[in-house]
């Protein structure tokens, strides 16, 4: 039994080697995607403070999102800058006629001075592309399924590598370890390599492959763990009156004072309101938020809520998702524990392929002569 799972290790290692080793590399890369995009494109993405620090009014922000690309239906969302140094991101919505329709267009915008500062499609540059990448390969939604099944493979393919490597005497942990200095043919070195890198990575790689195929199929994720879904509202707006974005924040803030505002989408036909994603205190999306709050645009009343703290245990699972995917949920060392996982994987993936080659040719060269 134990020669088939070793047949079986091969073989579906083989297969799935190139995905793979794009997954981790990729993964590795968008660990740190907000940095790497800053570095790349300073010129859209950095801004000065000015010596008075007085940020523009979110009014004029977002006239300036919607008066930024020609035929443009609305603003579906406006996310806060990061950090006090970079730009308002909005992303409109595209009239069918507009060449951008289909299209998720970015526009960048100084929170100082309320100009745009740039204009781009994600996906065209390089940090989005690696994002697509990763998620897709590239094949949109046909890619991202056959990610998700890959990934089930390989989550079988880790099992079954621990069982086959995994250390059962204390000569085969010394070995592993390279506790004897002994001299160790190539072969054995590639074993060794990927034995190690395999088991260390090993606790990091499962909660990865969870969380991504739970992504990848979030219909089902979301209906299994009861993520709760934007509440239908019946708002009824007064033709004479005017909408004053600028009076959404103080409701927001004097709603929930300890709470911190990242994204804000505006009102549309389908769903005529205000709707902000905040931070609050445990929150684990460190960079969007899982708390809602609906508001009515003209009076800004709080029309309906979703507070994170007030999810069941099951639901908040949901929010959990992305930041253990990526890191976040533990700051700097999570981020950094995922990168070094992507490492670990591509080693292991590279050792895996050439023991397997050495192999190969050394019997085939054998049976030669």
């Amino acid at each position: 039994m134990r020669r088939f799972w070793i047949e079986f290790h091969k073989i579906s290692g083989l297969i799935i080697l190139i995905p793979l080793l794009l997954q981790s590399i990729s993964g590795s890369i968008i660990v740190f995607d907000h940095a790497i995009d800053e570095w790349l494109n300073p010129e859209i993405l950095l801004i000065e403070v000015p010596p008075d620090g007085e940020p523009a009014p979110l009014s004029q922000i977002m006239a300036t999102a919607s008066s930024a690309l020609p035929q443009t239906v609305h603003i579906s969302s406006l996310r806060k800058p990061r950090h006090g140094s970079t730009v308002f991101m909005a992303y409109p919505v595209m009239q069918a006629s507009s060449p951008h329709h289909g299209k998720r267009m970015e526009v960048l915008i100084n929170p100082y001075t309320a100009e745009v500062t740039g204009i781009r499609e994600w996906g065209s540059y390089f940090t989005s592309f690696i994002y697509r990448l990763h998620f897709t390969l590239l094949l949109d939604r046909n890619g991202s399924l056959f990610l998700g099944f890959l990934a089930l493979v390989l989550l079988v393919n880790l099992i079954i590598g621990v069982y086959l490597g995994w250390p059962r005497s204390r000569a085969a942990r010394d070995w592993l370890l390279a506790r004897k200095h002994r001299k160790t043919p190539l072969i054995g070195k590639l074993r060794r390599w990927h034995i190690l890198c395999g088991l260390t990575a090993l606790p990091v790689s499962i909660v990865l492959i969870i969380s991504g195929v739970s992504m990848i199929f979030h219909d089902q994720t979301e209906a299994l763990l009861n993520r709760p879904a934007p509440p239908q509202l019946d708002v009824k707006l007064d033709p004479d009156k005017i909408i004053d974005i600028n009076d959404w924040l103080p409701a927001v803030s004097q709603h929930w004072p300890n709470a911190e505002w990242m994204r804000v989408s505006q009102p549309t036909q389908s769903q005529p309101v205000a709707a902000f994603i905040l931070r609050t205190a445990g929150d684990p999306r460190k960079t969007s938020g899982s708390s809602m709050l609906w508001l009515h645009p003209q009076s800004s009343q709080i029309l309906a809520e979703q507070h994170y703290a007030d999810l069941s245990f099951r639901q908040k699972i949901a929010f959990w998702l992305f930041p253990l995917h990526s890191g976040e949920a533990f700051a700097m060392p999570g981020r950094l524990l995922v990168f070094l996982c992507g490492l670990l994987l591509s080693v292991l993936s590279i050792a895996g392929l050439w023991l397997w080659c050495k192999r190969t040719f050394r019997h085939q060269t054998a049976a030669r002569f």
